[in-house]
């Protein structure tokens, strides 16, 4: 009997000796594919954790902080960057299976003593060259700026296809609109070219091949970017018989609406999960959705939501030279009120630095003080308002409905504002319908949008 109790009090510490050395994973984070080796030591006296990237010479043994090991579960944190990890260790010795997280993140990390291979994240809807269609690259002058550009034209069409210019979100996007592994607008000029329909799509200023700085554009800058790929096609000689149009997705669709007004070579919209209320109304309404959908408590969301709003507020109330002061307070006095899991991964100096340089400027101005309804009434052309049901950035209900309201007397007749269930921002089918799925997500552009698209165009008669 002595035996057997001495037998069983060592077997932890056996199982736990098993686990020192050098561990291998391979995962996704929204669509980006990373490798990491854990090299753990000393388990049985003084347990440490070592990262590595095998991947970048930038990341190599870094020790993590608050080392927790037992017989069966590993944990970690790495204070510097909030990178946590808690998992299970298997009796076997094969694997450490858990969950990673940073920040709001949260994926599934599971490590072998074998070299993990690095995972390839399937595109299916992604076309690849050579393309059965004509592909012109293009330079467009807009005063100073050079803008890169891409024409797809479909072949065998005729003179007098319709051409869609196409504008991309908030932040620096290059033409194809290449987000968490996704090339929307690849995928939509190619999805267009088979179908008869021409597109243009283009570099943000300060990526690709265009000039200029994107942080330093405003938002009637951007817009403008937009109005200058418009007028080089309406200016070539080949397209005089052509039907020009626009689609932009989320801010996209606001720089497509503000492109169009006093625009005669503009001949029809598509405003895909777009504002159809406010600036100020989208940014606060969305400040509330996306930390309840991500798990976040009530008073989490109304802080959050509460925080954009005073500052839009203040951003209406006082000029640039004025603002610094009461800004600075309110930031104060809010952050004071901050739910304490806000606290523990910001502290109040890079929160105050962040709110300023992300809405204290021009754009930031422009972004908050644009009303859908003040170019949608100005607006004769038709247009096509897509929504989708899931969507926590750009609230579907209110700005569909904003669409559908302000659509002008000349502008109805062949305009529609939908709401298609299931899909998110990205107008991607969506299950958790979270922004850590977008990047998940196989699918980069339900098929349903590029058909109601392609239908809408060709029925109508500009």
């Amino acid at each position: 009997m002595k035996i057997i109790s001495l037998t069983l009090l060592l077997f932890p510490f056996i199982l736990s000796a098993q686990i020192d050395g050098t561990w291998h994973a391979a995962f996704s984070i929204m669509g980006t594919t990373h490798r990491m080796d854990l090299e753990i030591r000393n388990s049985l006296s003084d347990p440490q954790v070592f990262v590595s990237d095998p991947d970048s010479e930038k990341l190599k043994d870094v020790k993590m902080d608050k080392v927790v090991l037992s017989d069966s579960t590993v944990s970690f944190y790495y204070t510097k960057i909030g990178l946590s990890f808690k998992g299970n260790y298997y009796s076997k010795g094969d694997s450490i299976q858990g969950v990673m997280s940073q920040m709001d993140m949260k994926w599934g990390a599971s490590f072998f003593r074998e070299v993990q291979e690095k995972l390839v994240v399937r595109r299916p809807q992604e076309p690849k060259a050579p393309f059965a269609y004509p592909v012109e690259e293009l330079l467009i002058k807009n005063g100073d700026i050079t803008i890169g550009a891409t024409l797809t034209l479909p072949k065998n069409a005729g003179d007098s296809f319709p051409i869609v210019v196409l504008a991309s979100g908030s932040g620096p996007q290059e033409r194809d609109c290449d987000l968490l592994g996704h090339k929307t607008f690849l995928v939509i000029a190619d999805y267009f070219a088979r179908n008869g329909i021409g597109c243009l799509r283009f570099d943000d200023r300060g990526t690709g091949k265009s000039t200029g700085t994107y942080n330093q554009a405003s938002l009637k800058d951007l817009a403008s970017d937009v109005k200058a790929c418009v007028n080089y096609l309406s200016e070539d000689p080949r397209f005089t018989q052509n039907p020009i149009g626009i689609a932009g997705h989320s801010e996209g669709g606001m720089h497509a609406m503000m492109a169009s007004v006093k625009n005669k070579d503009v001949r029809f919209i598509i405003e895909l999960a777009s504002v159809g209320t406010s600036g100020r109304e989208v940014l606060v309404e969305q400040q509330y959705l996306i930390p309840k959908k991500s798990g976040k408590s009530e008073e989490y969301a109304v802080w959050n939501r509460d925080l954009y709003a005073g500052v839009c507020d203040l951003l209406t109330t006082y000029n640039a030279e004025k603002i610094v002061d009461p800004l600075n307070a309110f930031l104060d006095e809010h952050y004071q009120k901050a739910p304490e899991e806000y606290k523990a991964i910001n502290n109040a100096v890079n929160f105050k630095l962040g709110m300023h340089i992300f809405l204290n400027n021009q754009w930031g101005r422009e972004f908050v003080d644009f009303k859908a309804k003040d170019h949608l009434k100005k607006l004769k052309v038709p247009i096509l308002a897509i929504n989708g049901a899931e969507d926590i950035q750009v609230s579907p209900v209110s700005n569909s409905n904003g669409f559908d309201k302000y659509f002008s007397k000349k502008s109805r007749p062949n305009s529609k504002a939908i709401i298609l269930p299931g899909l998110n921002h990205l107008l991607q089918p969506c299950e958790a319908c979270t922004i850590m799925e977008y990047g998940d997500n196989e699918i980069t552009l339900s098929e349903n949008v590029l058909i109601m698209m392609r239908d809408w165009i060709k029925e109508l008669d500009v």
